[in-house]
């Protein structure tokens, strides 16, 4: 399975020839932008969003505060978040996490998995690089996921085990999140 590509910024890392961090150790450095991210204990940075993936990660999380399905719970783009009752050595942050009414979400960082998760393709990034992204999310309970791809305009779901692919003159529907849906055709020009 193809893995994130991991740099390491030299200015925010002490001089040492130690390679792999433990979760303290990321957690104590600064927190910039771009957002960077602990992958089996590698500091990875993750991609720089441009406007199309800007606006479809905007609109996405528009759609989720309106519609009547969803507008109880709580969206938050790019929260980070560890892995619950793992030994690994991660802290990933998705482009948007979308956390059911009624679910209390901890600070600094949720002790739960989110109901939703949504990753939007960068310009460069690979297809495969997302998917495995969302399969290790998938792997540590998050129920739903969506692949934004706005070079293709399509969305690629998964829930519950069930994967298909939406293009721009379709609808996405999520029957186990209350009947979420939208219009792919609303996350694009």
């Amino acid at each position: 399975m193809p893995r994130a590509s991991c740099r390491v910024p030299r200015m925010m890392l002490p001089m040492t020839t130690r390679t792999r961090l433990t979760l303290d150790d990321f957690l104590a450095l600064p927190e910039d932008k771009p957002y960077l991210e602990l992958i089996d204990g590698e500091v990875c940075q993750k991609p720089v969003g441009k406007k199309k993936h800007s606006r479809a990660a905007r609109r996405i999380a528009r759609l989720l505060e309106d519609h009547p399905a969803t507008r109880a719970g709580e969206v938050l783009p790019e929260l980070g978040m560890h892995w619950w009752g793992t030994a690994r050595s991660d802290h990933r942050v998705p482009d948007v996490s979308y956390y059911a009414g009624g679910r209390r979400v901890t600070e600094p960082y949720p002790d739960e998995p989110p109901d939703l998760v949504i990753e939007v393709r960068s310009e460069g990034q690979s297809t495969e690089s997302i998917e495995a992204r969302l399969t290790f999310l998938r792997d540590q309970g998050v129920p739903r996921t969506l692949h934004i791809d706005p070079e293709s305009e399509s969305v690629s779901v998964w829930e519950r085990g069930r994967s298909w692919t939406v293009q721009r003159d379709e609808e996405v529907r999520l029957e186990s999140l209350g009947g979420f849906s939208f219009a792919v055709s609303d996350l694009f020009d």
